[in-house]
């Protein structure tokens, strides 16, 4: 009973604050969106060290994501505004910098010396660090990285046809179905740009996934495959979310079908908003753990924040905006001639520079294609 008044109580107080805002979503303005990227640009370009919004994460791992969300936010611009392309491609070249050298690399590799296509394990940073060299491809047909790309979608491609469940680990013994997918779009991205073979194999994956890396009740991919060094793990809300967000870009019917059995089996409608459970039917109010941060019965941010950029996506802009809404309501912007950036509603927090990459993607998600010749 205590659950249900609490329920009632956040749609009575959210539906009185955010009634009156648009029934369905709209990308924002060419100029909030240039705001926004020029705060990313401004903490890419900081000297490592010196960018204390990066230095405050703490995190490897997040400080990579804060580079390659960027980057992907950047390129969706670039294919909303084309007149944003030059800035795009030189905003990503900073980011894939930060990647190729300095604390990011050394946390990934043993030699930050190289980059050389088997110098790196983790398909974490090897995933997101060659679909950030292909966005820059997109944005720059010249872009002095053409050769790196080609090497480490070759490496890739050849390990996980490999792997032991077609998929490779992110840490030693650790394999994670999101990190995975993020190198099976950036093989898709490869053969889009390129025409290599390796759009095929992304297909093939699908069909394995369907299979063996699905859960047999929801049919929604699990979060860690069965290894001899970890037991299979549930589908998660903020896994799911990830996940799909990569779907999108080598299978867009199956992302939309993830998405599909995501919202039937986690979320609750409340009309004015959509809510997404980290776990399906669990409504624990607790800290959480790392990916899921706090629960508020059994609700996650990242579960919702995820599913706004998989609703934008896949057009959902009826549920996108339901889920916008949550995220205005705790949520306040810091506006200067410049730059936007984002503060939490009703205490003075700041917002890290992965929430605002995050948030700069999931609300510009949109397909990449290559310019004609024209622009």
């Amino acid at each position: 009973m205590k659950r249900k008044a609490a329920l009632v109580f956040i749609v009575l107080l959210l539906g009185v604050v955010i009634m009156s805002s648009r029934p369905a979503y709209q990308y924002p303005a060419p100029t909030e969106l240039r705001q926004k990227a020029h705060y990313l640009e401004r903490i890419i370009q900081a000297p490592e060290g010196e960018a204390a919004e990066l230095n405050a994460l703490g995190n490897a791992e997040w400080s990579l994501f804060s580079m390659s969300y960027s980057a992907y936010a950047f390129t969706n611009m670039a294919q909303l505004d084309s007149s944003f392309r030059r800035e795009a491609a030189q905003y990503t070249q900073l980011a894939i910098g930060k990647m190729l050298a300095g604390n990011i690399a050394q946390a990934f590799r043993n030699s930050a010396a190289t980059v050389a296509a088997d110098s790196v394990t983790s398909v974490l940073y090897l995933g997101h660090l060659n679909l950030m060299l292909g966005c820059h491809r997109l944005l720059d047909p010249n872009s002095p990285y053409k050769t790196l790309h080609d090497s480490l979608s070759a490496s890739l491609h050849r390990r996980l046809v490999s792997a032991p469940n077609h998929c490779l680990e992110s840490y030693p013994g650790g394999v994670w179905v999101p990190d995975n997918t993020v190198a099976l779009a950036s093989l898709q991205l490869h053969s889009d740009l390129t025409g290599s073979r390796y759009r095929a194999f992304c297909q093939q994956w699908v069909t394995y996934a369907r299979q063996h890396l699905s859960d047999p009740t929801t049919g929604l991919l699990l979060s860690k495959p069965a290894t001899r060094h970890q037991a299979a793990e549930e589908p998660r809300g903020s896994h799911l979310g990830w996940s799909i967000f990569f779907l999108y870009r080598f299978a867009p019917a199956y992302a939309a079908e993830q998405y599909q059995r995501y919202q039937q089996h986690f979320s609750t409608n409340f009309g004015v908003i959509r809510l997404y459970h980290e776990r399906a039917g669990k409504y624990e109010t607790s800290e959480g753990d790392v990916d899921s941060g706090p629960l508020i019965l059994g609700y996650s941010i990242p579960a919702n924040a995820f599913a706004f950029g998989n609703a934008v996506a896949l057009r959902d802009w009826r549920n996108a905006q339901r889920l916008r809404r949550v995220i205005s309501f705790g949520s306040r912007e810091v506006e200067t001639p410049q730059e936007i950036s984002y503060g939490v509603r009703f205490v003075d927090l700041s917002v890290s520079p992965l929430a605002e990459a995050l948030l700069l993607n999931a609300e510009t998600m949109t397909p990449w294609q290559r310019p004609s010749k024209s622009q």
